[in-house]
């Protein structure tokens, strides 16, 4: 037993996802099965863009007709127990050191990388309950989430991100997500046709049911998000967790749903300011819907692997200005290659701060968890 906390532990492990193996979670988790009793049915959330928002809605549902539920999200955005939302609740430190402390027994656990331990965790943390929905972290059939049996795959929308480890092209990437398919299969509306018919190549060689969500919400849906100020992707999301409950046979009730409670979800943090956690250019296409025809100062960041150009070349239609807020890390992009963007945009910039913020102005702070979470702390300490 290593006898660390688990908060030093995870500081050890670096990287979210480094080293990257494909087959080290399933070669672990075949060491450890026999001691982690999985009677949940397990819901696995694969996609690009709004695996967090269906995944928690999905999660609402449930915990809204009596169901006790886990729901595995990532990354987190100030501490790492929020992703573990065990009915109804994020999870307490007591809670998640007792599932270390059990993981520690095991001598592989050591060659986990950062993300595959928390899917661990997460094993543990679900003993107890009768649902558990766990987000994919990157890619699908290799990610560590699909070294469990899945009951149901629920397949968000599917855009390009993370290429230097899923591949260069929509194809490859979502193929290695849609590979990841369980036996019973959501696919929400996608803006790549080539998706669709990737889905039911995989389904058929799987024999796996394929069921193709709408762009449609109901009524009771669309009342519901906009009592709620949900934009349209958020909307589209909530439609499709409320399908996949329909087929769970979860009658549920919209009007007992508890807040949707994921920070940075097109979030109205001020009357003037938004912040979304998104990173890559199908969120920011869906952003431009939010802010169509008005103009607004885009407090922004990312990391050095993002597609800079095509992201804020997405969004320039409605940038008056770009704030470049400093975040610190390994992974953030180097200033002169973002200043070196806009430039090439024709894009005004300045370096952010939170004091030079009007009231007058439009404010999107987007572009990654760490571009949020520099943010709120810079507001708290204001």
């Amino acid at each position: 037993m290593n006898g660390r906390k688990i908060s030093d532990f995870l500081i050890a492990k670096g990287l979210e996802y480094a080293p990257f193996n494909p087959q080290r979670a399933k070669d672990i988790y075949a060491k450890i099965s026999t001691y982690i009793k999985i009677s949940s049915r397990i819901i696995h959330i694969v996609g690009t863009n709004g695996k967090g928002s269906t995944g928690r809605f999905i999660a609402l549902g449930l915990l809204e007709k009596g169901k006790r539920v886990l729901h595995f999200t990532s990354p987190h955005i100030f501490s790492f127990n929020e992703r573990f939302w065990k009915n109804g609740e994020i999870i307490d430190d007591e809670a998640l050191e007792n599932a270390h402390n059990f993981l520690q027994t095991f001598d592989c656990m050591q060659e986990a990388s950062y993300f595959e331990y928390a899917t661990f965790l997460a094993l543990v943390l679900s003993q107890d309950v009768e649902y558990c929905v766990l987000e994919a972290g990157l890619g699908g059939e290799f990610d560590s989430t699909s070294c469990v049996k899945r009951d149901i795959s629920v397949f968000t929308p599917i855009g390009f991100d993370h290429q230097e480890i899923l591949g260069s092209s929509i194809e490859k990437i979502a193929a290695t997500k849609l590979r990841a398919m369980a036996s019973t299969a959501f696919i929400a509306p996608q803006c790549f046709k080539i998706i669709n018919e990737l889905a039911n190549s995989i389904a058929q060689s799987l024999n796996a049911k394929l069921f193709y969500i709408s762009d449609t919400p109901c009524a009771a849906t669309l009342a519901y998000a906009k009592k709620n100020n949900f934009p349209d992707f958020l909307t589209q999301n909530l439609h499709t967790a409320l399908k996949v409950l329909d087929y769970l046979g979860i009658a549920y009730n919209l009007e007992n749903f508890k807040n949707m409670d994921l920070r940075g979800r097109c979030e109205r943090f001020d009357r003037n300011i938004t912040l979304d956690v998104g990173h890559n250019e199908l969120a920011a296409r869906e952003l431009l819907k939010v802010f169509n025809g008005k103009k607004i100062i885009l407090v922004y960041n990312t990391y050095r692997q993002k597609d800079v150009y095509s992201i804020i070349n997405a969004l320039k239609p409605i940038i008056k200005k770009v704030a470049i807020i400093n975040v610190l890390g390994d992974r953030i992009l180097e200033i002169r290659m973002l200043e070196g963007t806009l430039e090439s945009l024709g894009i005004e910039f300045e370096y952010f701060e939170i004091k030079n913020m009007k009231m007058e102005e439009e404010y999107l702070v987007f572009g990654s968890f760490s571009v949020i979470k520099q943010f709120l702390e810079e507001a708290r300490a204001r």
